[in-house]
């Protein structure tokens, strides 16, 4: 392969794949290829090895022989996530407990303080980030590379979740800061049980909004 080429599917890819977890491109907005080709100043092929490797992360969706949607996430998925998220993150934060040196506690703090000034601003899409990369710097902490690299592989899809229930429910955001807070308290602590359970519960507060906020919602959330 054409090394230029390479180097435009990787740029492409990257760039689709930020604006998506980002929130700039919408559930079930289309991804035509040569549109996007167009956009970022490149030729279609590696806009659409782009485009498939998304799918292949399941952030992108092929349609018919057309092209590729944003994913929406539906109440199944949301259900999958939960599941998933309080197997690999509610460990994380015991093992964190345990493990996490101080200047790994200190990188979580300082994520907390991106999350706030960035949810002072009003600007949740940065929020989202900020505040999952307090989970992000919990999982490293645990020195588990097999942990990390599970946590990694869910991560988008907890990000499109995310962006999906803030956009629902932004009075969620101001909890999910007190929560993450509480839990890196506890891990700052070394209290295991307490920040095993404050992640339990801020998973679940997390799908219970998300399945509130749908039910009370007039936009069209798919089932499964």
């Amino acid at each position: 392969m054409d090394s230029n080429l390479k180097l435009d599917a990787t740029s492409a890819y990257a760039r689709i794949r930020e604006e998506i977890l980002s929130g700039r491109r919408m559930p079930q907005e289309r991804l035509v290829a040569q549109r996007l080709a167009d956009e970022l100043g490149i030729s279609r092929t590696p806009v659409k090895e782009a485009l498939a490797r998304l799918e292949i992360e399941g952030l992108a969706v092929r349609v018919d022989a057309w092209g590729y949607v944003v994913r929406s996430i539906s109440l199944r998925d949301a259900d999958d996530l939960f599941e998933a998220r309080l197997i690999i993150e509610v460990a994380n934060a015991r093992l964190a407990a345990e493990r996490a040196t101080e200047g790994e506690v200190l990188a979580m703090n300082k994520m907390l303080d991106a999350s706030a000034k960035r949810l002072r601003k009003g600007d949740l899409a940065a929020f989202q980030s900020c505040a999952r990369g307090v989970h992000e710097r919990i999982a490293e902490s645990t020195g588990n590379l097999q942990v990390i690299r599970m946590f990694k592989q869910l991560n988008d899809l907890v990000v499109l979740f995310g962006v999906s229930l803030l956009r629902l429910n932004p009075e969620r955001s101001a909890e999910i800061l007190a929560e993450n807070t509480a839990i890196v308290g506890a891990i700052q602590e070394r209290r295991r049980e307490d920040a095993a359970r404050l992640m339990h519960e801020h998973i679940t507060r997390g799908h219970d909004s998300f399945r509130t906020a749908i039910s009370s919602s007039r936009m069209s959330i798919p089932l499964d």
